[in-house]
């Protein structure tokens, strides 16, 4: 780099030589001073980075880096903010788009149609409002209106949180409202379990009235499988100590093994249908009968409870349940049942 004054066009002038990322390169001006200056911000620009935007870049970058200081963030944070030009799309059509991209994936059937289920009833909500129109509070509301509890508004948001990310991603929208939705405080009142008296008096009424159903119900009461993970399985599925939830066949896709109880081995040994065939019909008969009461998940949280009042060890309930961790189980199973009523549990046999 050097500075030396000439003749440019019969004009004395200052003449800066540069080589900038390999290129030669010059520059003149009226005065050494104005050399230098600019001479110097080359040597401070080791990049080239200013040196080489047009005026009308280095402005907006003066511009940007004035609103960041505005704002109190960095310019690459003011960047972040800075909302995108978006795709306008009503929710219905958003709707009718991604029920195509869905169908194409490994869905389940039941979770599939569960999925549609709630899409549907977003979009009978809000219809034609735009997707980036729909905020977090107007979700709270809709929830609201709807009357439903924690346990419904978990479900509803784990099934159209994806959705709106995949809006993101399309871009009809800047943020997932479901990610700043208030829920509601959990229920506190303890899960529906059956009592031992009458858990021992269904499998009786079923055994009476409808012996076919004695493998679903006992698999439910006794080795805690959810209802359609037991729709799901066939006699290759049973060994003598264990039940094998393929990844297929559970809910979580992940392969587990479950433990048969000695009670449970002799229920299973009276034989019946599996899958059983008519099953809403044939239950809700035999609760009739029964003159029980029948909860969502009555069979699976009974059998949660006693095992962990019997066991005396969340590890291992959850492990039997397939659970990521024990937080659920303290949360919700922890005392409630004593060790006599678990014992009493346990020796329901045929």
């Amino acid at each position: 780099m050097r500075i030396q004054k000439t003749l440019n066009h019969g004009n004395t002038r200052w003449r800066v030589t540069i080589s900038l990322h390999g290129k030669r390169r010059q520059r003149f001006f009226t005065s050494r001073d104005e050399a230098r200056a600019w001479l110097n911000s080359i040597e401070a620009d080791s990049t080239g980075f200013w040196s080489n935007r047009t005026p009308e870049e280095q402005r907006d970058i003066v511009s940007a880096f004035n609103l960041a200081s505005k704002r109190e963030v960095s310019i690459y944070q003011c960047m972040l903010n800075s909302p995108a030009k978006l795709n306008p799309l009503s929710i219905t059509d958003a709707v009718g788009r991604y029920a195509k991209v869905i169908k194409q994936r490994s869905l389940r059937h039941s979770s599939l149609k569960q999925i549609q289920l709630h899409l549907s009833q977003l979009a009978g909500q809000f219809a034609n409002q735009l997707c980036h129109k729909v905020s977090s509070s107007q979700l709270e509301e809709w929830f609201h209106t709807r009357n439903w509890k924690r346990s419904t508004i978990d479900g509803v948001l784990a099934k159209i949180g994806p959705f709106f990310s995949w809006c993101i991603r399309e871009n009809y929208c800047e943020n997932n409202p479901c990610r700043a939705v208030k829920r509601p405080r959990s229920d506190d009142s303890p899960p529906a379990i059956f009592t031992p008296s009458e858990a021992q008096k269904l499998l009786l009424t079923a055994f009476k009235t409808d012996p076919g159903m004695i493998p679903y119900l006992a698999i439910g009461l006794f080795a805690g499988v959810r209802p359609l993970e037991i729709q799901r399985l066939q006699q290759q599925d049973f060994t003598d100590q264990y039940i094998e939830i393929t990844a297929a066949k559970a809910k979580t896709r992940k392969r587990r093994l479950v433990s048969l109880s000695n009670n449970l081995k002799g229920w299973l040994r009276l034989g019946g249908d599996l899958p059983p065939i008519n099953k809403p019909k044939r239950l809700s008969s035999i609760l009739q009968k029964a003159g029980l009461e029948w909860k969502p998940d009555i069979m699976r949280h009974s059998y949660a409870s006693y095992h962990l009042g019997f066991h005396q060890s969340a590890d291992k309930t959850a492990l039997e349940m397939g659970h990521r961790d024990t937080q659920m189980l303290f949360r919700h199973y922890r005392e409630l049942v004593t060790k006599e009523e678990a014992q009493a549990y346990w020796t329901i046999e045929p």
